[in-house]
């Protein structure tokens, strides 16, 4: 017998739906966003209406709201599921009206169609936060002196005297304070890392790879879960947004090849500046982009293979568990 509870995330309140094998809604509740509300709760659901059945719980990802939640149910032993919104959208088909509840109910009832593709959450998922909330940190410090940078470029060749010294003072100590800043954070990084071997390892030997840096190794190591969530190279080209798709039907629609949108852009740009970054580089990527070039592909069309390719030496070296300059037979790709 198995039971699935619907989880809809907001700031301040907990929506839950909890409906048997069957789709009948059982129970439904409101709470508040509190590790403590939601764990009384689940514990009287477990006592009466779930009792001695199979659970799953679903929810969508809603960054810092629900990560207290996910904390709670992992530490119950309760099995939780955190399902990607445009699934559970898609799944839905046309509908009318929206609400917490409703949502709830909609959450609980994908998870129960589609429970067979559940991915559960593990301890690693918690502990892989932290380094997520640091690379995010850097990356809005990143983007904040870049703003200003900007600015100061633009608005100094309008102003005179004064109110020029003025100004690039300030700016001049606005960017000093966010370059220590993001200096800071990458020292923290760096001793997480640290203090997980298995981690370090793992981000040692994604860096070997010509074209990954820290950055785009810390990435990786976040939404791939320490490179436990996808199962071959392929799954993290498509899911990065490298793969390319054809686009035609029948004999009048001849669309270009191209990529999907639906893919993480912020870890598809990271794969792009490390393709820009390796060709530039002599070896192997630098001459297989050549290559490319040379059999009359688009450039873009051939920095994208050279994307894929990096994926691919990627997956290479975690296997073999040897760096990528000593790996003697790189996986290669047509």
């Amino acid at each position: 017998m198995m039971k699935v509870i619907g989880i809809d995330v907001s700031k301040l309140h907990l929506d839950l739906a909890l409906l048997d094998q069957d789709g009948k809604v059982l129970q439904e509740a409101h709470i508040s966003n509190k590790a403590s509300c939601l764990r009384k709760l689940l514990r009287s659901w477990i006592k009466g209406q779930c009792s001695g059945a199979r659970m799953l719980v679903c929810l969508e990802p809603t960054g810092p709201y629900s990560f207290e939640a996910i904390k709670t149910m992992l530490a119950m032993g309760v099995p939780v599921w955190l399902a990607h919104p445009a699934d559970i959208k898609n799944s839905l088909g046309m509908t009318r009206g929206k609400s917490d509840q409703v949502d709830a109910r909609r959450i609980a009832q994908y998870a129960l169609r589609f429970g067979d593709k559940a991915r559960f959450l593990d301890e690693t998922f918690l502990h892989l936060q932290e380094l997520k909330d640091l690379l995010a940190a850097r990356d809005q410090f990143v983007r904040e002196r870049a703003k200003y940078r900007m600015q100061q470029g633009d608005q100094l060749k309008a102003m005179q005297g004064r109110a020029k010294a003025c100004f690039k003072r300030c700016s001049d100590n606005m960017i000093a304070a966010l370059t220590r800043s993001i200096a800071y954070v990458e020292k923290q990084v760096e001793a997480f890392l640290t203090s997980d071997p298995q981690l370090s390892l793992k981000r040692d030997l994604a860096m070997s790879v010509t074209g990954i840096g820290p950055v785009l190794s810390g990435e990786l190591l976040v939404v791939t879960r320490g490179f436990t969530r996808f199962t071959d190279p392929r799954q993290l080209v498509c899911y990065a947004g490298l793969a390319p798709y054809d686009y035609s039907s029948g004999t009048s629609i001849r669309g270009r090849t191209g990529v999907s949108e639906k893919a993480n852009q912020y870890l598809k740009s990271l794969f792009h500046m490390a393709a820009l970054n390796a060709v530039k580089v002599p070896g192997d990527l630098q001459t297989y982009y050549q290559r490319k070039l040379a059999q009359g592909k688009a450039p873009m069309t051939a920095l994208n293979a050279v994307r894929a390719k990096i994926v691919h030496h990627l997956w290479a070296v975690l296997e073999s568990g040897i760096p990528y300059t000593r790996f003697k037979h790189p996986l290669q790709m047509p």
